[in-house]
């Protein structure tokens, strides 16, 4: 059984909300975190096309968190914790 990489779960999440590389872009500010949409563009290519990139954990991480705050909005008594996503710096 083949587990599910960050790539597939950014393309489910994407299509089950119906939004667009640009509003993934938007959601992961929420986490004040900074990707552009052609590093989006080609994290959402599917495997062995031209242009695939291997989505980062840092990246899953500040996407996860900054769609909770655009679903639920966001809530100043959130504490950050540390993330170990092979990296000792990444907080989400």
């Amino acid at each position: 059984m083949q587990s599910m990489m960050n790539n597939d779960v950014l393309r489910s999440v994407r299509y089950m909300l119906s939004i667009n590389n640009a509003k993934m872009v938007e959601i992961i500010k929420l986490d004040d975190f900074e990707v552009a949409v052609s590093a989006m563009d080609a994290y959402v290519i599917k495997e062995g096309e031209p242009g695939y990139e291997k989505c980062p954990d840092e990246v899953m991480a500040h996407f996860l968190n900054g769609l909770v705050f655009f679903k639920r909005g966001k809530d100043d008594k959130f504490r950050r914790r540390r993330l170990n996503c092979r990296s000792p710096t990444i907080w989400c």
